[in-house]
């Protein structure tokens, strides 16, 4: 196995992973964008997170390092378009999952828990935060900058 195959194979784990995790986060969303009961979101939540924090960002470092050290391997050069544009949507999506989603779950995870320690079996408040259109769209836009980082990982459009 050469080197390149090496970066290649550690690229294609990170995005998998960051894909996986984004798939888990958003069904695990729209799990708790569903239910009224504290406890259960409390639950999702934190589960929510594990996947952000031990999945996705460690996902999103593994490609974006060993694509880098691919980039030259392969013979590509940083300012391919195809490229450039790979690591704009990278960023995107770290800065939407990150500045955005991860902060408001945190604050999410403490009202339901508060709800919890009050006793509190429902919530049809809490429902309906956790299921904003604000949130479900910033959700959306993470799970597609992932899609066009990935397509333009696989696809390299412009390359001859």
């Amino acid at each position: 196995m050469s080197y390149a195959e090496v970066l290649l194979f550690l690229h294609i784990l990170g995005a998998f992973l960051m894909v996986a995790a984004a798939g888990v986060s958003t069904a695990v969303g729209i799990m708790a964008a569903r239910t009224s009961d504290p406890r259960t979101m409390v639950t999702l939540l934190d589960l929510q997170a594990r996947a952000e924090w031990f999945v996705m960002t460690p996902g999103a470092l593994i490609a974006i390092l060993f694509g880098s050290l691919l980039v030259d391997e392969a013979g590509f050069e940083f300012g391919d378009s195809w490229l450039t544009l790979a690591y704009v949507f990278w960023v995107v999506a770290l800065g939407l999952d990150h500045g955005v989603l991860i902060p408001f779950n945190r604050r999410l995870r403490r009202r339901a828990q508060g709800l919890v320690d009050e006793k509190v079996e429902e919530s049809a408040e809490l429902m309906a935060e956790a299921g904003s259109m604000r949130t479900m769209l910033v959700a959306l836009a993470l799970d597609g900058s992932l899609v066009i980082f990935v397509y333009l990982m696989v696809a390299k459009p412009g390359l001859s």
